[in-house]
């Protein structure tokens, strides 16, 4: 007897392990491209040229960090609601892991990345840390508002 599954059912068992440690790579991509994109913020993140003084700066950088985050969050979400499978609260629950390993990455490694002087405007930080939260409410909040409106789509549709 074999114990080997079908080609399905064998990328469905492995899809939580995937939604988990692709996150968490992605993490790594975010904050490379969070750092990148907010050692020296553009015009367009911080306001009119009028107003890019230094104190806007970490405003600017913790709302690219959420926008960032926000869309790997709603990508996984999708993933989520689409291939939810016959395990789909193991796959809800791995999902939200992979969000919070991949924002504690992201800005775990942006963090590290040069200039390393806190003083510098152009050192990139998070302040408010509560948008390391932004990646997994994201995941949550498309699986609920997804599973909410099937619900109510087939409520609506029974005799």
């Amino acid at each position: 007897m074999s114990t080997t599954l079908p080609g399905a059912a064998q990328r469905s068992s492995r899809l939580p392990l995937v939604l988990l440690f692709g996150q968490a790579v992605l993490g790594l991509v975010v904050g490379v491209v969070w750092w990148a994109a907010t050692r020296h913020p553009a015009t367009w993140m911080v306001g009119e040229p009028v107003v890019t003084s230094t104190s806007v700066y970490p405003i600017a950088r913790d709302g690219v960090f959420s926008v960032l985050t926000g869309l790997v969050g709603l990508a996984a979400g999708i993933v989520v609601v689409r291939r939810a499978g016959e395990r789909p609260l193991v796959l809800f629950a791995t999902a939200l892991a992979g969000a919070v390993a991949g924002a504690l990455l992201a800005a775990g490694l942006a963090t590290s990345l040069p200039p390393t002087n806190t003083e510098n405007a152009a050192h990139v930080t998070l302040q408010a840390w509560v948008a390391l939260l932004v990646q997994p409410f994201v995941v949550a909040a498309v699986v609920a508002l997804t599973t909410l409106v099937q619900s109510l789509l087939d409520w609506t549709r029974s005799p």
